[in-house]
């Protein structure tokens, strides 16, 4: 969300609070009373309250648009994550300021009181806040101020920023647990033994060499150098680089049961996961897509921010009964270079005989119905 500046800013007019309309009714009632019994005094009051309700209406403008308030952009967060929400208040004159702001995104609202923020200075508003459901929730933030003494309100609407983005929560995987998983579960041998040497061996020995300043003391070869009387160490081959493909169907029937839709957001979760612990494993490419949209397919650099993006599309997923499969062109290159593992709502799904055909690759299926023993779903938070 950019800086609203006060002329693009979309200005409310001054508005009476619950106490303002009391403070009316009572300046009404004396001016009334006072007229009626001829009591210059009690006339003189009400005459005296209503000049005090214009003198807020005049300060608490001045005081409204003396402030500028910007929301600073954030990254996708995780369902049930901590987050903190920031948003940048500046006085844009001279004078002290005080002020009033409100960030709400989807149903949840933030509210900071500013006193006295001097002349041409920021201050930033912070607050921890957690979502439970994914989604993309609209944002907005305003500012108002009712300076002196709160009777009228004069506010400032920012535009509306843009969406939040909440992705799925996220469960705990155990590595050597996924990686023996998709050993035994993968049919295609070629990838089998990439994943082997990937993710267990990580790199073959190519031979020996002098020791180097800087080198491991693991990985000193003792026999070499007990023979040659001088420090050998191994010399490695690197392992191929082996990404990720994961392709997740939000299946559901015409009329879903409750159990249905958790199924649902459990295999969101389940996905979540498993492209976070590659990453944070394996430091490859990890390319997540929605079956039926290839529009959805995105590629993970292994960074949280390349994740958390690539993750997107997650957010707002609806399930449905059919999906049509993804060719092998919206994957490029990584097809064949990859583990490729549907993961489903439903368990023994068809579609990854249905993506093995229109790929020519063959896919794992799993469904967080099957039982997975290196997997730790997400705790469900009322």
């Amino acid at each position: 969300m950019n800086m609203q500046q006060p002329s693009e800013s979309k200005s409310h007019p001054l508005v009476l609070t619950a106490e303002g309309k009391a403070w009316v009714w009572v300046t009404v009632l004396l001016v009334a009373m006072g007229w009626y019994k001829s009591i210059n005094l009690v006339l003189l009051l009400g005459y005296f309250m209503f000049v005090l309700l214009l003198v807020n209406g005049v300060l608490a403008r001045r005081q409204g648009r003396r402030v500028v308030v910007r929301r600073e952009p954030s990254l996708p967060v995780y369902a049930q994550e901590d987050t903190l929400a920031q948003v940048t208040v500046t006085n844009t004159s001279t004078r002290p300021a005080t002020m009033t702001i409100e960030d709400r995104a989807g149903d949840q609202t933030l509210i900071w009181l500013i006193q006295g923020l001097p002349g041409n200075e920021s201050a930033p508003c912070m607050a921890h806040r957690v979502f439970t459901q994914r989604g993309r929730f609209a944002t907005r933030v305003r500012s108002w101020s009712g300076f002196p003494l709160g009777l009228l309100h004069y506010g400032l609407q920012g535009e509306a920023g843009s969406a939040l983005v909440v992705l799925p929560a996220p469960g705990v995987a155990d590595v050597d647990g996924m990686r023996r998983w998709l050993h035994h579960a993968m049919g295609d041998g070629r990838a089998r033994k990439l994943l082997r040497r990937v993710t267990s061996d990580q790199a073959e020995v190519r031979g020996v060499r002098p020791f180097r300043p800087g080198d491991s003391i693991r990985s000193v070869h003792w026999r070499s150098t007990a023979r040659r009387r001088e420090m050998m160490v191994r010399e490695y081959d690197v392992a191929p680089a082996l990404d990720l493909i994961l392709v997740v169907e939000p299946w559901l029937p015409a009329n879903p049961t409750p159990q249905q839709q958790e199924q649902l957001e459990a295999a969101l979760s389940l996905t979540v996961t498993l492209a976070r612990t590659w990453i944070r494993a394996y430091g490859t490419t990890v390319i997540v897509a929605v079956a039926g949209d290839p529009r959805s397919v995105r590629s993970a650099s292994p960074t949280e921010t390349g994740l958390r993006t690539a993750l997107e599309p997650l957010a707002s997923v609806v399930g449905a009964a059919t999906h049509a499969p993804l060719g092998s062109q919206v994957f490029g290159r990584a097809i064949s270079r990859s583990v490729r593992v549907l993961v489903s709502s439903r368990t023994a799904s068809s579609h990854a005989n249905a993506l093995t055909s229109s790929t020519g690759r063959a896919f794992t299926a799993v469904s967080p119905a099957d039982g997975l023993s290196w997997y730790q779903p997400p705790k469900q938070l009322k």
